[in-house]
């Protein structure tokens, strides 16, 4: 076997955190395993100045479904809403109004993902948070 063909080798796991989240009036509750943790310096979380994203104050990552465990409620209960190309379902409590995710509707298009509100988490502090600025407002997708 040659160098270039020796197997890479084996990383180090990951430190990772879950936090609880739920909608204002806890009708979904659920928990989010994030690696790494929000408040390690490794860690983003997109600011997003789109149309929809500003308007609902999202602070967001994007997460593997697995890493969502629901205590209470699913996502069939959710209502959703999706405008212009319709690619992308933002998902909210019928009762309080909390928008806790958004998730594509297309497979080939951020496919087993969810992008979380993080604003839904409990005790989270928001200031410790690493901020990433997204230009949404000019992506003219629409998603």
């Amino acid at each position: 076997m040659s160098a270039s063909e020796a197997p890479a080798a084996a990383t180090p796991p990951q430190a990772s955190e879950t936090y609880t989240a739920s909608c204002h009036c806890n009708r979904f509750q659920y928990t989010v395993t994030v690696s790494p943790p929000l408040t390690d310096s490794a860690s983003t979380v997109v600011d997003c100045n789109c149309s929809i994203c500003s308007r609902n104050g999202y602070l967001l990552i994007y997460i593997d479904e697995k890493n969502i465990t629901y205590q209470k409620g699913s996502d069939d209960e959710f209502s959703t809403y999706l405008f212009a190309t319709k690619k992308v379902a933002h998902y909210f409590c019928p009762t309080c109004g909390t928008s806790c995710f958004a998730k594509s509707q297309d497979p080939t298009f951020f496919a087993g993902m969810k992008i979380v509100n993080v604003r839904t988490f409990h005790d989270l502090d928001l200031k410790a948070l690493t901020l990433k600025p997204m230009d949404g407002k000019s992506y003219n997708a629409g998603v």
